[in-house]
């Protein structure tokens, strides 16, 4: 555990330095699978560190090219260096850093890491589910009518759910570890997803309580050849099954290409992408260390930009009046976030 929490950490670090710094190259590994610089180095990081740490371990991770070390070894690592890829590219901090052991393909320790707001999820088999080192636990949620769910509004309006509180996370295991944590009721996905996409968040949310499967009801396993799982369903247990009994059709589990995720689950139905909002603001600081101003009227007002790499600029520009005065300090406040917390179109 040890081991794994201080790689997220530096992992998460490196991942950081590339999200703050911007202009992240990026290109496609396949058909709406894209892959960031960001991805590589943190992949990178973390296959040098954890094979020189345990070189009997077998390896699994979203960048490296499958192996199948994990079915020669009693253990392995399955990785996913940077699960939320999109989010990362978009600017929003709703990426993780995703370490798991396995041992005869399940899960047996498990970090899942948001770098961006510091959030440490981690487990052991039989040793309970923490975040930042607190027990977690999920909800009571028990009805899927009025429940928070993690997942895509119009999939679900599309399917005819009951009225809830939708969200959205680019990050699966992010998903998984929120319902955990009793953040969120319930995930549903009604799309394949990768072992690096589960291991670690499935053994968290199996130590605080939930139950996580796939949409027929099945457990996971991490050491068959293939290395997708049929969609993912998470909740307490009493959510779980009426979940489960919802996903499936006259008691026949929905065929996959009924529920295929379409890119306007994942977008506005505007052809326009949703406007991201990022406003500059600076002024001089009581403690150069802490967030409050000296005088709330002499806030200075740099702009409001459409991207990140704009609002740097700006912020840039602003902040090298600074030298000479340590207690002056300008922010990048990303305003979309607080009026548009969950991605999807509606005023939080």
């Amino acid at each position: 555990m040890a081991l794994l929490i201080d790689a997220a950490r530096t992992a998460g670090a490196i991942a950081r330095d590339y999200f703050n710094k911007g202009n992240t190259k990026t290109w496609d590994k396949s058909e709406n699978h894209p892959v960031t610089e960001a991805d590589i180095a943190v992949n990178d990081y973390l296959a040098e560190t954890l094979q020189a740490a345990r070189p009997g371990y077998g390896w699994l991770s979203e960048e490296t090219q499958d192996d199948a070390s994990r079915s020669r070894s009693k253990r392995s690592f399955v990785v996913d260096p940077i699960d939320g890829t999109r989010a990362f590219m978009d600017g929003k901090p709703h990426f993780t850093i995703c370490l798991a052991v396995i041992e005869n393909g399940k899960a047996i320790t498990g970090v899942v890491y948001n770098p961006m707001c510091d959030e440490m999820y981690e487990a052991a088999l039989g040793g309970g589910a923490r975040l930042n080192g607190k027990p977690i636990k999920p909800s009571g949620c028990a009805s899927i009518d009025g429940c928070t769910m993690v997942g895509y509004p119009r999939k679900f309006k599309r399917l005819g759910w009951p009225d809830m509180t939708v969200s959205i996370r680019n990050s699966m295991a992010y998903r998984i570890v929120l319902v955990a944590a009793g953040l969120r009721d319930a995930t549903v996905s009604f799309t394949p997803k990768s072992d690096w996409d589960l291991a670690a968040a499935e053994i968290i949310a199996s130590e605080a309580g939930a139950v996580t499967t796939d949409l027929d009801g099945n457990a996971f396993h991490y050491a068959k050849d293939d290395v997708t799982e049929n969609g993912v369903i998470c909740a307490s247990p009493s959510l779980h099954a009426l979940l489960l009994s919802k996903v499936k059709t006259n008691g026949t589990p929905a065929k996959p290409q009924q529920l295929e995720t379409k890119m306007s689950d994942r977008h506005s139905e505007k052809k326009t992408p949703t406007q991201l909002l990022h406003i500059v603001i600076g002024g001089e600081l009581v403690d150069p260390m802490k967030t409050e101003f000296m005088d709330l009227s002499k806030i200075e007002y740099i702009g409001a930009y459409p991207n990140y790499e704009a609002a740097r600029k700006a912020w840039k520009n602003a902040a090298q009046r600074t030298v000479d005065n340590a207690h002056m300090r300008f922010f990048i406040l990303h305003a979309h976030d607080l009026i548009d917390p969950d991605n999807d179109g509606v005023i939080g």
